[in-house]
């Protein structure tokens, strides 16, 4: 309860300060892939993405993004049915949007950002190890986006840019196996990996 009414106290705080200093703030989501693994028996490719977000201008030029994303599944099959997978994962985004260029309705932001995330299978139907199967994934990212205010506090967004990825597999057999794939690329590279945010305070 103690820390209900801290987070509540904390989020009055923030409203206020945001409305004194004439900035804007909200919650939003950006198309952003992370942390991914595959469900043993089932065959099942599942995908940890933020998506859930906010995003508050603590200036006219300068402000933080936050967006997190969990999933939790099972997998059943057979006669009696019987659990054979059991996938999960959690993955955050955070970013520092900067206001580089503003015209009427249209901001060009610069964009730094660092995500994280990991997803987790379980073989539900082993024994014996490897039973277990981690995928870990962090990302460095610097973007180019464009946002443009469709209504007095509603936006949407494209980005691109450049980052950097590690994926780390590992399972939790004696000794456990590890990999590892680290690179650059560029990123949204399809037209339909749009953002929004709806301004709220």
């Amino acid at each position: 309860m103690k820390k209900f009414v801290l987070t509540a106290v904390a989020i009055l705080t923030l409203t206020a300060v945001a409305h004194a200093q004439g900035t804007m703030g909200g919650p939003g989501f950006r198309s952003n892939a992370s942390a991914g693994t595959q469900l043993v028996n089932s065959g099942i490719f599942f995908e940890v993405s933020p998506t859930l977000g906010i995003r508050h201008w603590i200036s006219e030029s300068v402000g933080f993004d936050l967006g997190v994303g969990f999933t939790s599944l099972s997998a059943e099959g057979g006669t009696p049915s019987v659990e054979a997978d059991e996938g999960s994962g959690f993955a955050f985004d955070v970013g520092i949007p900067y206001a580089a260029k503003k015209w009427d309705k249209v901001t060009f932001i610069l964009r730094p950002g660092l995500t994280y995330g990991t997803a987790e299978a379980k073989d539900k139907l082993a024994v014996a190890p490897p039973t277990e199967f981690t995928s870990k994934f962090m990302a460095v990212s610097g973007e180019m986006e464009v946002e443009w205010m469709v209504a007095d506090r509603l936006s949407i967004s494209a980005a691109t840019g450049i980052v950097y990825r590690s994926i780390k597999l590992e399972d939790n057999d004696v000794p456990a196996s590890e990999s590892e794939v680290t690179g650059f690329e560029t990123t949204g590279s399809n037209f339909t990996t749009l953002g929004f945010h709806v301004y709220l305070w």
